[in-house]
C-alpha cells in the first residue's frame, strides 16, 4: 500500500470544493468491503490475520508520517502569519513615523514641549475641577415619603 504523503496540502485548490459526505460513503463502503473480504477469505483465520497485522502496521506508518507531515504543516503556516503580523506592524510603525516627520509644522523638540505643555494645563485643569466639585456643598437628598 503506497500513498504519496509529501504532496499533501491541508487547503483545497481554488474551485474545488470538500466533499465530506462522498467521504464518509467511501469509508463505510471500505468497511464492508473489509468485512466482506474476513469473512470469505480462502486463507485460513491465523493466515489472514497475520496477512491483515502486517497490513496494519504498514497504514499505521502511512498514518504516522501523514500526521507528522500535518504537523510540520501547521507550524510552517502559524510562523509564516507571525511573520506577516511582523512585517504589517513594522511597514504601519515606518509609514506613520514618515508621514509625522513629513507633515509635521514643527522639530521634533518643539512638539514635545507643546505636547507637555497642554498635559500639564489639561492636568491642571481637571485637579482644579475636581477641587471646585469637592468644595462645593452638595444638596441634600430628599427623602421619599
Amino acid at each position: 500500500m503506497n500513498a504519496n504523503i509529501d504532496n499533501f496540502d491541508l487547503e483545497a485548490a481554488d474551485g474545488e470544493e470538500t466533499r465530506g459526505g462522498l467521504l464518509g460513503l467511501a469509508l463505510a463502503a471500505l468497511a464492508v468491503g473489509a468485512g466482506s473480504a474476513l469473512l470469505f477469505a480462502p486463507a485460513e483465520g491465523a493466515k489472514t490475520r497475520e496477512v491483515v497485522s502486517e497490513r496494519l502496521r504498514g497504514v499505521r506508518g502511512e498514518a504516522q508520517r501523514a500526521f507528522e507531515r500535518v504537523q510540520r504543516e501547521l507550524g510552517h503556516r502559524e510562523a509564516r502569519r507571525r511573520r506577516q503580523r511582523r512585517s504589517s506592524a513594522l511597514l504601519g510603525l515606518a509609514v506613520g513615523a514618515g508621514l509625522a516627520a513629513l507633515l509635521l509644522p514643527q522639530s521634533g523638540p518643539e512638539t514635545r514641549r507643546q505636547l507637555s505643555a497642554t498635559l500639564k494645563r489639561r492636568k491642571n485643569e481637571l485637579e482644579e475641577s475636581v477641587d471646585r466639585t469637592v468644595r462645593e456643598p452638595q444638596p441634600e437628598p430628599q427623602s421619599a415619603s
